[in-house]
């Protein structure tokens, strides 16, 4: 079902969560205006980190991502599943097949992306922050203060290239497993 979809795609976001926020952090610390020239590459950046702030600090923003990445799976998978169910492929030609995954996926990743892209941007607040200048502590104080101090719009700043990013990885992933599954029954793998 639909529910069960979501349910396990949102479950599947905590556990994605838990692998990648250190390299989250990583990534945003490189990309801040805030820590500019401070890191000369991605193992300097690791290297730093350790040593100024401790192991802890690759789990900065934590719960952000991991709220991130579950409302993103929860509403693709759900999405998903329910605009297979509801416009099947009613031709069996390769073409329309393709087509109909490729703007499913496409539909369901910019629609995952309009739900999740405020705590994207909370995450990239809390990971992109000075150690010795923070603003932001959680999830719910950082909608907060950008909700009073830049407006709601703000929580979707880079929503445009994100969306068209998201949803075209998702097209693609959705077309490329079904092709793969397709593949495989007919191999009888």
């Amino acid at each position: 079902t639909a529910i069960l979809a979501g349910a396990a795609g949102g479950f599947s976001g905590v556990a994605e969560a838990i692998v990648v926020t250190p390299f989250q952090v990583i990534k945003v610390r490189l990309q801040s205006k805030d820590h500019l020239g401070r890191y000369k590459n991605s193992f300097d950046c690791v290297s730093k980190i350790f040593r100024e702030e401790g192991v802890g600090a690759f789990g900065i923003g934590m719960p952000a991502t991991m709220y991130r990445n579950s409302v993103w799976n929860a509403v693709y998978f759900s999405s998903m599943f329910l605009m297979k169910e509801n416009f099947p492929v009613q031709e069996q030609s390769n073409v329309k097949r393709t087509t109909h995954s490729l703007v499913t996926g496409f539909i369901g990743g910019v629609t995952a992306t309009m739900c999740n892209a405020p705590f994207d941007v909370i995450k990239s607040r809390i990971q992109g922050q000075c150690p010795n200048k923070v603003q932001y502590s959680s999830t719910l104080q950082t909608l907060m203060v950008i909700g009073q101090t830049e407006g709601f719009w703000a929580l979707y700043k880079g929503f445009t290239p994100k969306a068209l990013r998201m949803g075209a990885g998702g097209a693609v992933a959705v077309t490329a497993f079904e092709a793969v599954c397709e593949i495989a029954v007919l191999m009888q793998l």
